[in-house]
């Protein structure tokens, strides 16, 4: 009995000979191994919670998706709770369900507070969204939002623009100021004058006003996502101004659908399942006893029409 539970562990301390005759015993039986009794064996539920800080926007229901097929794939059962409200101050109890292994953190909205602090000190934790300012505990997956700025902008100066605008989005999100500070860098070492025009949202309506009151030298607009850059184009091309003939437009995400824009649109793209599986594999690593790292995603440019 307990050289089969070493094959079905995968302990390899079995002889080889002894192991495949113990795996074809398996297959002949159906044998399925009670993960409840492999559980308190192990000290673990195999229950993994997700706090999801984010609205699920565009690509953070992808990473989420992702997320839990991953976990899902391990054999890990999944919770969820969704939290719009302030937590700080709250206990662990009342944050993750009481048997649960680790965590898995969707944020980027706001600062991590102190509540992220409680949940990372007694439980492994995954922070999606941001890398700095984490508690020393905790592990971070997030896109390098600045180096997609650059490239962006790095883009339209390659393709002959002079006076490069950027449309902002949400400042309480970290993207949208990660994406501003990477424009900011771009600018300074291109020499540019920087040219802020914020939206306050990610919606493209909030973009259209903005159009009116742009500077008749902008030859170039980088957004700070992709709903962005269709309210700039839309409004720009119902005012007459071609683009990209006359304004060229970057936005950010390749959200789904952007390469059927009116014109199809350059983008910095996200790779929102590497997001996920990173977060996964962390969290693994993490559940093992392992030491993880936190992880950078870097993002491509994917160059269309509008530029």
């Amino acid at each position: 009995m307990q050289t089969a539970s070493r094959v079905v562990r995968g302990v390899d301390v079995v002889a080889e000979s002894t192991r495949i005759r113990v795996l074809a015993a398996i297959e002949e039986l159906n044998y399925q191994p009670n993960m409840a009794a492999r559980s308190l064996s192990a000290r673990r539920t195999g229950s993994i919670h997700i706090i999801d800080a984010v609205p699920l926007l565009h690509g953070h229901a992808t990473t989420y998706v992702v997320i839990c097929q991953q976990l899902a794939a391990l054999g890990l059962h999944i919770s969820t709770s969704v939290i719009r409200s302030e937590l700080d101050g709250l206990a662990l109890r009342e944050l993750a369900p009481v048997g649960a292994d680790g965590v898995i953190i969707l944020g980027g909205r706001y600062e991590p507070g102190e509540w992220v602090s409680t949940v990372a000190s007694r439980l492994p934790t995954v922070y999606v969204g941001q890398l700095g300012d984490l508690p020393e505990q905790a592990v971070g997956v997030a896109v390098d939002h600045r180096v997609g700025a650059r490239l962006a902008v790095e883009h339209l100066v390659g393709r002959g623009a002079a006076r490069v605008a950027h449309v902002e989005g949400p400042t309480e999100w970290v993207d949208a100021r990660l994406r501003y500070e990477g424009y900011l860098a771009a600018c300074a070492t291109a020499d540019l004058e920087p040219l802020i025009y914020p939206a306050g949202s990610w919606d493209a309506a909030a973009a259209r006003p903005l159009m009116s009151s742009l500077d008749r030298g902008v030859d170039a607009i980088f957004a700070a996502n992709d709903h962005l850059a269709l309210g700039c184009m839309t409004s720009l091309q119902m005012a007459g101004r071609r683009v990209p003939g006359d304004v060229k437009v970057v936005g950010f995400d390749d959200a789904l659908g952007s390469e059927s824009f009116l014109p199809p649109l350059t983008t910095v793209r996200q790779d929102f399942r590497a997001v996920g599986e990173a977060a996964v594999a962390a969290l693994n690593l993490l559940l093992n006893g392992d030491s993880a790292e936190s992880v950078t995603i870097t993002p491509t440019l994917v160059v269309r029409a509008s530029t």
